[in-house]
C-alpha cells in the first residue's frame, strides 16, 4: 500500500546537517510516510550518511545522481514519490515532533489541495537535540483561503514565519504536481514561481499557525551566501519565468502587488547593494537593461522615486 506522505529532501553537501534533518523525519509522530532523499552529486560525507540512515529505515529511498541543482533534484524526487501527498525538506531545515501529524490532518479533514504551517528560524549552530519542547497540539487552529489574488494576498500578511514562497512548510496534493514542476533553469528564483504557479490550481488552502520546520540560516543557504554576482543575475531569468506565470493566472490587480514588492526587492539587491559595496555596479546595469522597459520588467508598478532612480541606474552606469 502507498504511503499517506512522500518527503523529498534535496540534499547537496549538507553532510554537517543531514543527521538532524533525517532524525527529525524519522522520529515523526506520525509513521505512514516515505522519504525520498535525492543526493545532487555531493562530494562530502552526504551519501555515507545518507546510506547508513536508509539500512536503518526502510521508509527512506535514497537517489544519487549528478550535480543538476535544486530543482532538478526535487523533480527526480517527484518522479517517484507514491504519496496521496508530496511535501518538501531542506536537507539543513528539521521537522517539529508533530509536523507531518498536524499538516495530514489538516488536510484531510478539510478536504486541502495545499495545508502549511510555520517555519521557526533557527541558527547555523542549531542542534535538534537542543530542540526547545514541542508545543503544538494535534487540532490547531486554522484559517482557510481560496486560490483568488485576493485570498493570496491576504496570506502574506499572515507573518514571517508563514513566507509564502516557503515551499518546504507544506503538504501539496499528489495531482498538482503532475501539473507544476519546480523549473530546472531557475537558480534562486525556482520557489517563487513554483507557489505562485501551483497556487491558483488549488481549490482550497489551509495555514495553520502551529510551527511545523525549524529553518535554519545556514551558511550554505542562499539568503546566508556573501554578495556576489548570482545575487543579481538570477533576477532577469526569474522575471521572464513570472511574465509567463502572471499572463496565465493573475489579473492586473495582484500583479501591480506582486511587482511592486519583486522589483523593489530587485532595487534593493541589484542598484542599492552594488552601490554599497562598490562592485558589481556595471555588471548589474548590463544584466538588467536588456529587459528595462519591456513587460517582463513592468516598473509602472513601482513609484515613481524608485522608477527614477532605476532609470538613472542604468542610464550612468
Amino acid at each position: 500500500m502507498n504511503p499517506k506522505i512522500s518527503i523529498i529532501v534535496a540534499n547537496y553537501n549538507n553532510a554537517d546537517y543531514l543527521d538532524d534533518c533525517i532524525r527529525s523525519i524519522i522520529a515523526q509522530s506520525f509513521t505512514d510516510f516515505e522519504c525520498i532523499i535525492v543526493d545532487d552529486g555531493s562530494t562530502d560525507d552526504s551519501r555515507k550518511i545518507i546510506r547508513r540512515w536508509a539500512k536503518r529505515d526502510k521508509r527512506l529511498r535514497p537517489i544519487f545522481q549528478e550535480n543538476r541543482g535544486v530543482s532538478a533534484a526535487r523533480n527526480a524526487g517527484i518522479d517517484v514519490a507514491l504519496g496521496k501527498y508530496i511535501g518538501f525538506l531542506d536537507s539543513d531545515d528539521c521537522f517539529t515532533p508533530d509536523a507531518l501529524k498536524i499538516l495530514y490532518t489538516l488536510a484531510e479533514q478539510n478536504n486541502a489541495c495545499i495545508v502549511g504551517g510555520g517555519g521557526m528560524r533557527v541558527m547555523d549552530d542549531f542542534k535538534l537535540a537542543d530542540a526547545t519542547p514541542d508545543t503544538n497540539f494535534t487540532s490547531p487552529p486554522f484559517l482557510v483561503f481560496a486560490s483568488s489574488p485576493t485570498e493570496m494576498i491576504k496570506m502574506t500578511y499572515l507573518g514571517e514565519a508563514y513566507r509564502l514562497v516557503w515551499v518546504w512548510r507544506r503538504l501539496f496534493r499528489r495531482e498538482l504536481l503532475e501539473r507544476v514542476r519546480f523549473d530546472e533553469e531557475l537558480y534562486p528564483g525556482e520557489d517563487t514561481c513554483f507557489i505562485l504557479e501551483i497556487m491558483p490550481l488549488a481549490t482550497r488552502i489551509i495555514e495553520t499557525k502551529a510551527i511545523v520546520v525549524y529553518h535554519r540560516i545556514a551558511r550554505t543557504a542562499v539568503s546566508s551566501a556573501p554578495f556576489n554576482q548570482k545575487t543579481i543575475r538570477w533576477y532577469p531569468p526569474t522575471l521572464r519565468r513570472l511574465r509567463k506565470i502572471m499572463d496565465a493566472y493573475y489579473p492586473i490587480q495582484y500583479q501591480r502587488y506582486f511587482y511592486r514588492s519583486f522589483l523593489d526587492m530587485m532595487i534593493a539587491d541589484c542598484v542599492v547593494r552594488t552601490m554599497v559595496c562598490g562592485r558589481l555596479v556595471r555588471q548589474a546595469a548590463s544584466e538588467l537593461r536588456p529587459i528595462y522597459g519591456t513587460r517582463i520588467m513592468p516598473t509602472q508598478f513601482l513609484p515613481w522615486p524608485k522608477r527614477l532612480i532605476l532609470w538613472l541606474f542604468l542610464k550612468v552606469f
